[in-house]
């Protein structure tokens, strides 16, 4: 039996802590990041290549000139003022050491996760902050679910002139980033909704601009959607640097969570992170080769 269904089942027997919770409460962060290939196979089909539209997103040359946000943080971005995701945190930087040494760089990472409630936005809004607060690196936030998107309201900031906009080719990148009031951590919106959220993201556009991103940041995060039913984070995905996976125990059961992973087959799978665990569970962790 693997670890994830022994987690789980051991959740489900033992009952749950408390996890990613309203204001006030404590906060469970629990994850491992381990790097490796996924194995499994995928049941969702890469879609056609992606179109090469020749129009530039455009370039960052001076980070003075970005427009500034300021945010007004939820209350659930503890990480602004508690070390709550500095394990998490500091795996992280460990593992993207270790892929330099052997001539891979780890900066654009997707957050996904198996279903909706599993924290994944609230996990990745955190653990930016925390890597731009203690780590002093450049970090880029990008909300990629054009479907649902929730890092502006979690910043509570505007989300017009977003990553739509970008991959529309109506402003360019430069345009639509913006600084934010926090050192080194940068943000970029879902922008308008759109009826096609899958065919634009399958666009070269879409590559150009995480080229780009990587270029000028050390970090780019992407929270995007869950990874069933629609194909936007599946698609992403192959796009990135690599995946983590995100979930929260009370809410999955260890079949969907195995679904999900089957669907990451032949990416860069770094680990999980396990929302809402009972402290008896804090030794669990991902399999060497999720």
């Amino acid at each position: 039996m693997s670890k994830i269904h022994q987690a789980m089942r051991r959740a489900e027997k033992d009952g749950r802590a408390s996890g990613i919770l309203p204001s006030g409460a404590r906060e469970e962060v629990q994850g491992t990041i381990e790097t490796g290939k996924s194995p499994l196979r995928s049941t969702i089909h890469d879609l056609a290549p992606p179109k090469n539209e020749g129009l530039p997103v455009g370039s960052i040359s001076d980070f003075s000139l970005l427009v500034e946000r300021k945010i007004t943080p939820d209350s659930r971005l503890v990480a602004l003022s508690s070390r709550t995701y500095d394990g998490l945190r500091d795996k992280l930087r460990r593992t993207k050491a270790d892929a330099r040494t052997g001539s891979n760089d780890l900066k654009a990472i997707l957050f996904t996760s198996v279903g909706v409630g599993d924290g994944k936005s609230l996990t990745t809004a955190n653990l930016s902050i925390s890597i731009s607060k203690e780590l002093g690196e450049r970090i880029l936030l990008v909300d990629a679910n054009l479907r649902a998107p929730s890092i502006h309201r979690l910043l509570g900031v505007g989300q017009e002139n977003g990553l739509s906009e970008v991959l529309q080719g109506t402003v360019r990148a430069s345009q639509a980033i913006s600084r934010t009031d926090l050192s080194n951590f940068c943000i970029l919106t879902a922008g308008n909704r759109v009826e096609n959220p899958t065919e634009l993201l399958n666009t070269r556009k879409m590559s150009d601009f995480l080229a780009l991103a990587k270029k000028h940041f050390d970090w780019v995060f992407l929270d995007s959607p869950s990874l069933m039913p629609e194909p936007d984070a599946d698609l992403m995905s192959s796009m990135v640097d690599a995946v983590v996976l995100v979930t929260r125990i009370s809410q999955s059961s260890a079949s969907p969570l195995q679904d999900g992973i089957q669907m990451l087959q032949g990416r860069n799978v770094l680990g999980m992170v396990l929302n809402d665990v009972d402290a008896r569970l804090r030794a669990f962790g991902t399999e060497p080769n999720i």
